[in-house]
């Protein structure tokens, strides 16, 4: 698979804060309003990233893209919020190739929310996906990878026990 290949120069990556390792004060500083969200999108073209996905909510916020250096993308977060470069690296995570993948099958389907099996989660990762196709940042990859996450939340959805199930 080229895309996940190691050899290739550009990867997959993911950089982001969540709930788990900050508190609401530190993630609002990198959250992204919705006219800085297009802004950041359409940089990352000029930026060479083949494909990129932006994730901003109360609880987390995640840039996904394919670049030769992760740095481009923290680059683009921090330009397009209130945080720093300094503070960011110290905090964020960073998942390259399948683990990038993996992260983003366990946000989508809710396995890495602060409520396990939010399936609001999933709406906001369409609301995501639907911003990148205005603004042309998703690729092949991404168009695919986004299908199957949304299946596997739906999956999840109804194979879910019901409330009364549970009791």
């Amino acid at each position: 698979m080229r895309y996940l290949d190691e050899q290739n120069p550009t990867q997959f990556y993911v950089i982001g804060l969540s709930y788990k390792k900050t508190d609401a004060q530190t993630r609002g500083l990198f959250s992204i309003g919705p006219e800085q969200q297009i802004e950041l999108l359409q940089q990352s073209k000029l930026k060479h990233s083949e494909s990129t996905l932006l994730i901003s909510t109360c609880n987390r916020t995640e840039l996904y893209g394919f670049v030769n250096d992760p740095s481009i993308l923290f680059d683009l977060l921090v330009t397009h919020s209130n945080g720093n470069l300094e503070l960011l690296k110290e905090i964020a995570y960073v998942y390259k190739g399948t683990k990038a993948v993996n992260h983003l099958f366990k946000v989508a389907c809710g396995l890495d929310s602060q409520i396990i099996g939010d399936f609001e989660v999933i709406s906001q990762v369409k609301k995501s996906y639907e911003q990148s196709l205005e603004v042309k940042t998703s690729g092949v990859f991404l168009d695919r990878l986004i299908n199957s996450v949304i299946q596997a939340s739906r999956c999840l959805l109804y194979t879910s026990p019901s409330p009364r199930d549970r009791q």
